[in-house]
């Protein structure tokens, strides 16, 4: 990561080096407070240099309050900018080191709830282990999040963020693999109840409700002797979490619909057990946002790559 020093000022075109590190780094944390805290500096010095940085572009970046910053449209644009500048820096002190095989520095991940419970914290276990030098910080939440203003690498999610104002537009949007469904109860749950045969048994059975799930989490659809069914369910519990739903199950409280991923270990270790063999109708696709650039970090490249392959290893619930 760039850092700054008190070496003499050395500009360009105007512009000081510093200037922007320091601008880019109170954006990224919030506030001078923060960033001095980090750079080990003071709040003063940190001010100093981002108003040095505002005199030069005779512009004004950033609107200041007692706790926090906030960018202005200019100081919005010329961060964007910072950001993928800084990035370049940092590749290139990588391969001018010889750091081809070395992953240092730290990766922000953001990521929805139940991606992030599920797939993202286990791929970040399997990360650390792998590249102990790097330090992740997992951010895990419903909403979106502004890359550009939270100096978040990477976010993890399965919505589509076309109708979200507050989602950068300047993303890139990868896809790292299908999120299929499974219709699945615990073993206690058919005690003295009839199995399901077909889709529509399902309406005589306690379904527990994911609200959450799109379009309308009540309508279950799967591919039954090569016909796609679709069939209206209810039951006594219904929940925007999906951990509580897949806790229900295990408690044979009823009969879920759950993202294959989320319950694969539960599957291959018998604890819940799939109701249909056929292919549960899912469109869900798991993707990765991060800002456009030429330069994709290699610590972002291998962490994408572990992702993508625990979200291919759980496409296999029978794998042991």
């Amino acid at each position: 990561m760039v850092k700054t020093s008190d070496m003499p000022r050395s500009s360009f075109d105007g512009l000081d080096l510093n200037d922007i590190v320091i601008f880019t780094r109170v954006v990224q944390h919030g506030s001078f407070t923060t960033a001095a805290k980090i750079f080990g500096k003071s709040p003063s010095y940190m001010s100093k240099h981002v108003s040095q940085l505002e005199e030069a572009l005779k512009l004004t970046l950033l609107n200041r309050s007692t706790h926090a910053v906030f960018l202005t449209d200019a100081g919005s644009v010329f961060f964007d900018h910072c950001t993928r500048i800084l990035a370049e820096i940092d590749a290139a002190k990588a391969d001018a080191s010889g750091l081809s095989s070395e992953l240092i520095g730290t990766l922000r991940v953001h990521s929805t709830p139940g991606v992030g419970q599920a797939l993202v914290a286990p791929a970040i276990v399997d990360f650390n282990a792998r590249y102990p030098s790097i330090k992740v910080e997992l951010t895990v939440s419903a909403y979106s999040v502004n890359l550009m203003e939270r100096g978040v690498d990477v976010v993890i999610g399965s919505r589509d963020f076309d109708d979200d104002e507050s989602f950068h537009t300047g993303l890139f949007e990868r896809k790292l693999g299908p999120a299929p469904y499974v219709i699945c109860a615990a073993p206690s749950y058919f005690a003295g109840r009839p199995r399901p045969m077909k889709p529509a048994d399902l309406r005589e059975h306690n379904c527990l409700i994911h609200t959450t799930q799109k379009p309308d989490p009540r309508i279950w659809s799967a591919r039954f002797d090569n016909e796609e069914i679709t069939v209206q369910v209810d039951g006594t519990f219904h929940s925007n979490f999906e951990s509580a739903i897949l806790l229900a199950a295990l408690q044979g409280a009823g009969i879920a619909r759950l993202p294959l991923y989320s319950v694969v270990e539960e599957i291959r270790a018998g604890r819940l057990l799939s109701v249909f063999d056929g292919e549960i109708v899912s469109h869900r696709v798991i993707k990765a946002f991060y800002p456009r650039s030429r330069f994709v970090p290699k610590k972002l490249r291998a962490f994408l790559a572990i992702l993508e392959a625990r979200l291919k290893d759980a496409m296999r619930p029978g794998t042991e």
